[in-house]
């Protein structure tokens, strides 16, 4: 699998912490949008480069 796309996977892995009932801080609404938004374009950065390949 491409490095680049461990990469993401790896990013994903550490916000979902940040989301998750783990994290040690309360993040805001905003904040928490902010991530998501993200993490979405980290999954379809993913994807464009699944099908590239």
């Amino acid at each position: 699998m491409d490095n680049r796309i461990i990469e993401n996977l790896e990013k994903l892995k550490k916000m979902l912490v940040l989301l998750s009932e783990e994290r040690k801080v309360v993040l805001s609404h905003h904040k928490t949008f902010e991530h998501v938004e993200k993490m979405r374009s980290i999954v379809n950065e993913s994807i464009e480069m699944v099908n590239k390949s």
